[in-house]
């Protein structure tokens, strides 16, 4: 019979601390790999969330949700073969929506900027378009930078708001929950414009037969993203993912012409 070397008890204390060392690891990059797992809430479902209230984006017709941000949605969830909960909440509650862990993902037409990305991650940008000022038809509105301290309505916790606050020819800046709900307002007299997406506002001057028109050139461009939980990045990899291939094949295009007649990747 051999004689082994006997393990002293500094070696088993060792040994022990290296084995815990080593499960404790083990456990750490299983709970990572776990987290990857589930970079959806729910298996085989991803809950999108929007406003509802900025058509032709997200609205509602009778009790049913729509629009190009919903289509979209629709057609992303097909793309990476789950099923799609649609959700609706204030545009400024979104992205605590997402960081509360109520919904997977944001296609709410919202634009990164510096103060949303240290709260959500981002995707690519899925649509191009620019903010424009829309006055009613009679004024005389060419620039809205020369309006004469204008009184001006705004979505609350846009990127609109955002920049109306940093400049020094609005009059009165007056907050609405919805940019529709603005123009509204702008149509029955009660403000000088009302600032929104090119898209929105041609749109209720198309299609709702409201009195306005755009004042001048957009003030500036916006492309739009999806909204994920921060450090989500296998997510925002699939949908980068399913929007490209959604714009390959073609369906990305239909839905765009059926809502705004025109391609706005």
């Amino acid at each position: 019979m051999k004689n082994f070397p006997r393990t002293t008890p500094l070696r088993r204390g060792r040994a022990a601390l290296v084995g815990a060392l080593t499960a404790t690891a083990l456990l750490a990059l299983s709970a990572c790999g776990s987290d990857d797992d589930a970079k959806l809430l729910n298996d085989g479902e991803m809950v999108v969330a929007m406003s509802g209230e900025f058509r032709p984006l997200s609205h509602f017709e009778g009790n049913e949700l729509t629009g190009f941000d919903h289509d979209i949605a629709v057609a992303i969830g097909e793309e990476m073969g789950v099923d799609v909960k649609t959700e609706t909440g204030g545009f400024d509650t979104l992205i605590q929506g997402i960081k509360s862990e109520r919904y997977d993902v944001l296609i709410a037409s919202m634009t990164p900027n510096e103060e949303r990305d240290k709260q959500v991650d981002f995707t690519d940008p899925y649509y191009t378009s620019g903010a424009m000022m829309f006055v009613p038809t009679d004024s005389d509105c060419q620039d809205p930078t020369q309006m004469d301290s204008p009184r001006v309505g705004v979505a609350t916790a846009t990127t609109y708001e955002d920049y109306l606050k940093e400049q020094d020819w609005p009059g009165e800046i007056v907050n609405f929950t919805s940019d529709v709900t603005a123009l509204e307002d702008v149509d029955a007299g009660r403000l000088d414009g009302a600032m929104t997406d090119r898209l929105v506002g041609l749109f209720q001057i198309d299609q709702a037969d409201r009195d306005l028109r755009a004042c001048g050139e957009p003030l500036y461009t916006e492309e739009p993203a999806f909204a994920v939980r921060e450090g989500n990045s296998e997510l925002v990899d699939e949908l980068n993912d399913a929007l490209a291939a959604i714009k390959e094949n073609g369906t990305y295009a239909e839905i765009s012409e059926k809502w705004f007649g025109e391609d706005i990747s």
